[in-house]
Formats: structure tokens, C-alpha cells, sequence
């Protein structure tokens, strides 16, 4: 019995059509749902980019250095009233903790380094103790004169000298006056207070938008519309086809065992042929819509500057170079 073979090679090229459809066609519907899904997300990531302009614009009305100067202002008038009434001799009996509270109480600027306030702090700390141990030994030296003079043993220059000394003793240091008690030079409460609104609100929306675009960057890292396993699924089903559907074609009518050697003048005349013709044809045009979906599975990446700007936009400490004090005294 002689073998049909074009029963087989007729069954295998429906056979691998009817698979190379169904996965084919599976494979290109999903491609262009990526493909919806790409381009919304673009879009979507342009939308962030102009809204934190439009966040950034508003950040960049508050003016943080007139802020820190009327707010610090306030706050060393306040401490100094507070350093004025310590009544230590020695700078050491001042604990960092006192000094800290001072800080704390005089309600400085969240937006100001704060070692360098206490440094001054310090220093003023220091002088006001200084003076009170000079104060301690003038009034000493005073008692002493005077208990001289009324006992009899100053007489003359050196009793009046004695006098004067014990009479200014008594002027002291705590009546000077700060910057608050002169009058017309009281901070803008009011306007601080509306700048300080205005700070709160452009933190807060920045925050917001930065948790917006910290989960939509979720979305797109990966690149998940171009995944390779879609490419290499094209590619797989176009080969199957070629050597599933087309070659076993070029087979037929198979009127005896089929050769997998040709001579050239018998596969030029093949491919001359009005078979090989339209199996070429065919092959050509299958080839170029695979790679053509192929290429458009590869494309669907997102910019390299793009996915970067969304990440600096994703920590609100890069929206203002002052946010990162806020961001400091929630941690704290």
C-alpha cells in the first residue's frame, strides 16, 4: 500500500493554521489592549508632570528666607527675654536640655538649621552668665566698701569711690529691653501667619501628588505593556507557521516520497512557479504582520527621562529644598 502524502501534509498545514489562528489571534488582542493601556498611561504621565508644575508654580510664591527672618527675629527676642533671667554664674550648670527648651519654647522657624541658632543661644547663655558673676563680685566689692567706709576706715577719696561703687551696684542687667519692646518694631503676625497657611497648603497638596505618583510609578516600572514573553510568542508562532503551513504546502501534490533535496534548477523553477508564487507571497505578508506587531510590543516602553522625572517628583522633598525640615519634624 502506497502512502497518500498529501492526506499528511494537508492535515498538518490545517492543523498548524487552526493553531497558529487561535494563539495568533489571543497574542494580538492583548497587544493592543497594552496598546490602549500604553497610551493612556502616557497621557495619565503628562497630567502629573503639568500638575506639579502647577504645584511647583505655587511653591514658588512663598518666600521662605523673608519667613525665617521675621520668624527668627520674634524668636531670639523671645529667648533672649528667657537667657535674661537665668541666674547662673557658670555657662556649665546650663544643661543642653535647658538650652533646648528655650530653643523650643521661642518657637524659631522649622525652616532654619538649628545647630547654628543654638551655637548663638549658647554664646548668649554664656555672656549672660558671665555677667552675673561680675555683678555677684561688683556688689561683693561694694559691701565690702561700704562696711570700710561706715566703719571708719575709709576716709577721704577712697571713702566717696567706695559710695559711688555701692550706689551703681544697684542698677542691674535685666532692664535692658529687646527687640518686641520697642515700639513699631513688633513682628507682621498677621502676614506670617498667612504665609505659614500658605506653606501648609503647598506641603500638603506636594505630598498628595507625590503619593500620587509614587503609585502610578508602581504602574509603569517594568515596562509591564512590553513584556518579552509576547515577542518571543510572535516570533515562535511565526516560525510555526513557516514550517508548519507554508513548507509542508511546497510538498504537495506529493506524488511520491518527499525529498528534503532540491536541485537549484528545481527550486528556482519552484519559486517561479505559480504555487511557489503565492506560498511566497503568502510567507511575506504573514512575516511582515507578525513583525510588525512584534515591533509594536518592543516599543510600548516608557522614556528613560520620563520614568526620572516621575521619581524626583515622587518625594515631596524634591518639590521644595525647605519641605525636607518639614519632612524632619514629622520623622521627629
Amino acid at each position: 500500500m502506497t502512502p497518500d502524502w498529501n492526506w499528511f501534509f494537508s492535515t498538518l498545514s490545517q492543523s498548524t493554521a487552526a493553531i497558529v489562528g487561535i494563539i495568533g489571534a489571543f497574542i494580538i488582542a492583548k497587544i493592543f489592549a497594552n496598546q490602549a493601556s500604553f497610551n493612556d498611561k502616557n497621557n495619565r504621565m503628562k497630567t502629573l508632570v503639568v500638575e506639579s508644575r502647577k504645584i511647583l508654580d505655587k511653591i514658588d510664591t512663598i518666600d521662605f528666607d523673608w519667613y525665617n527672618r521675621e520668624t527668627n527675629s520674634a524668636a531670639h527676642s523671645s529667648a533672649d527675654r528667657e537667657i535674661a533671667k537665668l541666674k547662673q554664674e557658670e555657662s556649665t550648670e546650663f544643661s543642653d536640655e535647658m538650652l533646648l527648651k528655650i530653643y523650643e519654647e521661642a518657637n524659631f522657624s522649622v525652616f532654619s538649621e538649628r545647630s547654628p541658632i543654638l551655637d548663638k543661644l549658647r554664646e548668649k547663655v554664656n555672656n549672660v552668665c558671665h555677667q552675673n558673676l561680675e555683678r555677684r563680685l561688683r556688689k561683693e566689692a561694694a559691701d565690702r566698701a561700704r562696711e570700710l567706709s561706715n566703719s571708719g576706715q575709709l576716709t577721704g577719696l577712697a571713702q566717696i569711690n567706695a559710695l559711688i561703687r555701692a550706689n551703681t551696684s544697684h542698677f542691674d542687667i535685666d532692664t535692658r529691653q529687646t527687640v518686641l519692646n520697642v515700639p513699631g518694631l513688633s513682628p507682621p503676625w498677621i502676614p506670617l501667619q498667612k504665609e505659614w497657611d500658605l506653606i501648609t497648603v503647598c506641603h500638603l497638596e506636594a505630598k498628595h501628588h507625590a503619593r500620587v505618583v509614587s503609585d502610578f510609578l508602581e504602574s509603569v516600572k517594568g515596562n509591564p505593556e512590553s513584556p518579552p514573553q509576547i515577542t518571543w510568542s510572535l516570533l515562535m508562532v511565526g516560525l510555526i507557521f513557516l514550517a508548519g503551513v507554508i513548507y509542508p504546502l511546497t510538498f504537495m501534490p506529493a506524488v511520491s516520497l518527499p525529498t528534503l533535496i532540491f536541485p537549484w534548477a528545481e527550486l528556482s523553477n519552484a519559486f517561479l512557479s505559480v504555487k511557489g508564487a503565492l506560498l511566497s507571497l503568502l510567507a511575506a505578508s504573514f512575516s511582515f504582520v507578525f513583525l510588525m506587531f512584534t515591533r509594536t510590543n518592543i516599543s510600548m516602553k516608557y522614556a528613560v527621562e520620563q520614568i526620572g522625572e516621575l521619581e524626583r517628583l515622587a518625594d515631596v522633598k524634591n518639590y521644595s529644598a525647605y519641605f525636607r525640615y518639614l519632612a524632619q519634624r514629622s520623622a521627629e
